[in-house]
């Protein structure tokens, strides 16, 4: 039972797709056929994301198709092109979407993997893909499915998890998590205190739960002023509700929130009220000028210029240049099954510089119910002048004591 509620907490570190995408229309099924003049058998991998939600996760498919145009540009995959596909998971209301797309994935040969998953339901398209034997590459570490099932490979830390700890890490001591009142983002509360104890040595004051239909959030950015630091565990529109209710009274509590509830058009719409809030990363910043992160924006606005750039596109570029480089090793046909065993054999990988140090599949984490969560720190960052800036020297562990 320890694991499996170990393992429930874990959902709180995603939010970001549960809680705010919504059905949309078309099937949004289709393909990148580019081969660059490449003229061996192409290799083809899957995007499912949500192309028609109110939210869309378009930039999942955008990002890679930049860096499979990329890799073609560069000689493919030993002289056979990339191709990458998608389909469209819709919204929130129903897995039947995101389900018929993981069938899709198990019924097309073709497909030899799922990479920079963005969608709301990832247990049950992770638990089709891994009864197939199919890898799912960069899949947010949220579900039980993906931090357990063995064709996972999540690239990025847990970003939902370090909510609590960038805040100790700037100096607060008295901290809340303010939470949608869903049972996903409640598990936030129990999951940051493991966390937050575990790797800072602080007890966690407790939980503010925010009801979904709420709209003056004053009561609750009051009682988050009990503390000095406020984890926000929320919607989108609930964050920029809590800012408003922050900026016009007279509070100074930190506030932290995941880097992929920033994104370019939310830091756009809040303007300065956004300056200060703290950031948990998954991954190193966008902004930030890490060598692989230039590589990234460069290869974005050379074949996806108007795509978003932002956590979500990074992880899905990213989750498909891992795909060509552990495919670039593989000794003999690259099929579904060369390609988990090869993924599953990965010492010291990395991609471009942006994984942590030590990077390995080889051996699951050991902490329970997060066995597949490789990658097990976060980056840290503010927002500054509107914009997202990378505060920590690379990567900060959370589950353990700061160094």
């Amino acid at each position: 039972m320890k694991n499996h509620k170990l393992i429930s907490l874990t959902a709180a570190a995603g939010l970001l797709a549960a809680l705010v995408a919504a059905c949309g229309g078309s099937d949004g099924k289709s393909t990148d056929n580019s081969t660059n003049g490449l003229k061996g058998t192409p290799y083809t991998v899957e995007v499912i994301t949500t192309l028609t939600s109110v939210t869309p996760g378009t930039e999942a498919y955008q990002a890679a198709q930049a860096a499979a145009a990329a890799v073609n540009a560069s000689g493919g995959i030993n002289g056979h092109p990339l191709q990458v596909k998608v389909c469209d998971a819709k919204g929130t209301d129903s897995p039947t979407a995101a389900v018929t797309c993981a069938r899709g994935i198990v019924s097309d040969p073709n497909v030899l993997a799922e990479v920079g998953d963005y969608e709301a339901f990832p247990e049950q398209v992770n638990t089709i893909l891994n009864a197939a034997k199919i890898a799912n590459i960069g899949a947010s570490p949220t579900a039980q499915s993906i931090l357990t099932a063995k064709n996972s490979f999540p690239l990025a830390g847990s970003d939902g998890a370090g909510l609590s700890t960038v805040l100790a890490d700037s100096g607060a001591k008295q901290i809340q998590v303010a939470y949608t009142n869903v049972a996903a983002a409640a598990a936030a509360v129990p999951f940051n205190q493991i966390v937050l104890q575990q790797g800072r040595g602080l007890k966690l004051m407790g939980g503010i739960p925010i009801e979904v239909s709420a709209t003056d959030l004053t009561p609750q950015v009051t009682s988050g002023a009990k503390g000095d630091g406020v984890a926000l565990a929320v919607m989108p529109t609930q964050f920029a509700a809590w800012l408003n209710v922050a900026k016009s009274g007279n509070f100074s509590q930190k506030i932290s929130t995941s880097a992929a509830s920033l994104t370019a058009s939310t830091l756009s719409a809040l303007g300065g009220k956004a300056d200060g809030v703290l950031v948990s990363a998954g991954l190193p910043l966008v902004t930030s000028s890490d060598a692989g992160i230039v590589r990234f924006r460069a290869e974005m606005a050379k074949y996806q210029p108007k795509a978003a750039v932002d956590a979500i596109s990074l992880n899905a570029w990213l989750s498909t240049w891992a795909f060509a480089q552990v495919a670039r090793t593989v000794t003999g046909p690259v099929t579904r099954a060369s390609m988990l065993a090869a993924l599953s054999n990965l010492t010291n990988f990395n991609v471009f510089g942006l994984l942590p140090d030590g990077y390995t599949t080889t051996k699951d984490f050991d902490f329970p119910g997060l066995g597949r969560l490789f990658n097990h720190q976060i980056v840290e960052g503010v927002v500054k002048d509107g914009k997202l800036v990378q505060t920590s020297d690379g990567y900060v562990p959370i589950f353990t004591p700061k160094p």
